[in-house]
């Protein structure tokens, strides 16, 4: 005999079967249904329907049992309420604050046949689902920030940090080199990524795409708002996103004195052991200032003969075409394979099939076999830290003479570089001649830098956490974007001494029930003067993931 589920009675079913075999159908009534016709069918559906599978589960809502109201008085009151409740055989009395006491008997037409079973179910309380659901806000599904489900902003930090930014908090080689297989394996970007983390923003980590949003940046403030610093950020973020085979960087310093007596160790300088970097020119040498000028033309031109009239990404993606085997042919069409290959030989779209034994490739593919034999092309960002001192040169200063030549090779760059992946990211005062240069035009990613606090200047920002009235680290500025859209973020700062055990201290703060649903605040640490910077931290990992991955050295351009 089938078995008989556990609300069916004992008598229910055809004799000698032992209960309806099924299928079974469960008809849920929420409180008087209304109507005398519709009543009374329910009643008899409780009644007759266990015999044909049908079973009726009543609600009713009464007040709770009690001395004063024992569970009698309950029970007829659910009666009047919901009438089929009096026909279906089980009843079920739910009590307690939250409605988690449980009362199973059975019950007859004239009332509760016996003690019954108590037992707990599993609710909550109103304040404990309010504690869960602020603790589950801020987390959100998997998909692009356009959904629905945007991210919640939160106020920008003083101070920021690139590696917390970069999630790179310990920075090894096996997490970078776990970052450039992901953007070897990006479809989307088969020519190699140019992304850097700018730092803080009001959605987590503001990220910024030369290729994507490009090609060029530009970056204004006035002096002491963090300029150079944000510069050897996005050198290191690019670093940090692409192989140094895939990415290479140059470096201009245009300031005179950057590198020798008390100016030496600042400017990009710092930047020169991350193995991306192939060259870096300061602008005090006029010799070494044309040749690098000549030597960036010189790159333009070889880089235009080699794409030809398809840009970077379309060159990349012929060299990804993968090489056909192709059998040699017979007077008579067939080669010393089957049949099957020389089908397959001829079904090519690169292949011309004349008369003779001889293959020719069309021009197409001849194109696309010249990428495919052709050296590796790397995307190049170059890096110039004060385009002012390029464009107006102070009089007396070494470099003067020759800053013309470097800039008019930027010039080049900023005009033909988007087709041959190469891109500026410049620095430049508010004002002056510069926004009227080629290269600061033709920079679709603005970036304005607000002023520095009263008292600071950027070659000395206060410590992370520890800023002074709670004024913002030079880097607070805005990115906007070619579409005009704005972005507030904290730059984050590469070049601070942050030991590696501070981010591992726990931290105990308090928490209003009106913030629980907020995201978690950034913890402020405390800088000390000794170990190494972050910068080389990162630059160390980097050059270790590079020797692990063999990565090409690209030649220098001087």
């Amino acid at each position: 005999a089938a078995r008989r589920p556990s609300w069916a009675r004992e008598d229910a079913g055809p004799p000698g079967t032992g209960g309806f075999p099924g299928p079974y159908t469960v008809v849920v009534v929420d409180g008087d249904p209304g109507g005398a016709a519709l009543t009374e069918s329910l009643a008899r559906l409780a009644v007759a329907g266990p015999r044909a599978g049908i079973h009726v589960v009543c609600l009713a809502e009464t007040e709770p049992a009690s001395a004063a109201s024992p569970v009698t008085r309950t029970y007829e009151a659910a009666c009047e309420a919901t009438p089929a409740f009096r026909y279906c055989g089980a009843a079920a009395l739910l009590g307690g604050d939250v409605a988690g006491a449980l009362h199973l008997m059975r019950v007859a037409p004239t009332g509760p046949v016996g003690p019954g079973t108590l037992a707990t179910v599993d609710a909550v309380s109103p304040a404990w689902a309010e504690r869960f659901a602020r603790a589950l806000a801020p987390l959100r599904p998997d998909g692009p920030l356009a959904e629905p489900h945007a991210r919640v902003a939160v106020p920008l930090p003083t101070s920021a940090r690139l590696l917390d930014e970069l999630g790179l908090a310990r920075a090894t080689p096996a997490s970078l080199m776990a970052r450039w297989a992901d953007a070897a394996d990006d479809t989307a970007s088969p020519a190699g990524r140019a992304r850097a983390v700018l730092g803080a923003g009001p959605h987590g980590p503001l990220t910024v795409d030369l290729v994507a949003d490009g090609p060029h940046l530009l970056i204004e403030g006035p002096a002491g708002s963090g300029r150079t610093e944000l510069l050897r950020t996005v050198a290191a973020s690019l670093a940090a996103a692409e192989r140094p085979d895939r990415l290479g960087m140059v470096l201009i310093d245009g300031r005179e004195g950057v590198g020798t007596g008390a100016g030496r160790g600042e400017g990009l300088r710092v930047c020169t052991d991350i193995p991306h970097v192939t060259t870096h020119l300061i602008a005090n040498d006029p010799v070494r200032m044309r040749e690098f000028a000549q030597s960036l033309t010189a790159e333009l031109k070889r880089r235009a003969e080699l794409l030809g009239l398809a840009d970077f990404a379309q060159w990349h993606s012929g060299r990804e075409v993968s090489g056909r085997i192709v059998a040699q042919r017979t007077p008579n069409g067939r080669g010393p394979g089957s049949g099957a290959v020389a089908g397959a030989a001829d079904a090519s779209g690169d292949i011309e099939a004349p008369p003779s034994s001889t293959l020719r490739l069309r021009p197409g593919a001849a194109a696309r076999q010249r990428a495919e034999t052709a050296p590796p092309l790397p995307r190049l960002v170059v890096v110039v830290d004060d385009l002012d001192a390029l464009v107006s040169p102070a009089l007396g200063s070494p470099g003067r003479p020759a800053a013309g030549s470097v800039l008019r090779a930027l010039e080049a760059v900023a005009r033909e570089g988007e087709r041959l992946g190469v891109h500026l990211v410049m620095t430049a005062g508010t004002g002056g001649r510069t926004a009227e240069t080629e290269p600061a035009r033709r920079a679709a990613l603005r970036i304005a830098l607000d002023a520095p606090a009263a008292g600071r200047t950027g070659a000395a920002p206060a410590a992370p956490g520890q800023e002074p009235g709670g004024e913002p680290a030079p880097g607070r500025g805005r990115l906007t974007y070619p579409d005009a859209r704005t972005v507030g973020f904290q730059g984050g700062r590469v070049t601070g001494r942050i030991p590696r055990t501070a981010t591992q201290r726990p931290t105990v703060v308090p928490l209003e029930w009106q913030r629980m649903g907020d995201p978690p605040a950034r913890r402020p640490v405390r800088e000390l003067g000794n170990g190494p910077t972050d910068l080389a931290l990162l630059a160390s990992a980097v050059q270790r993931a590079a020797r692990e991955v063999a990565a090409a050295q690209v030649p220098s351009l001087l």
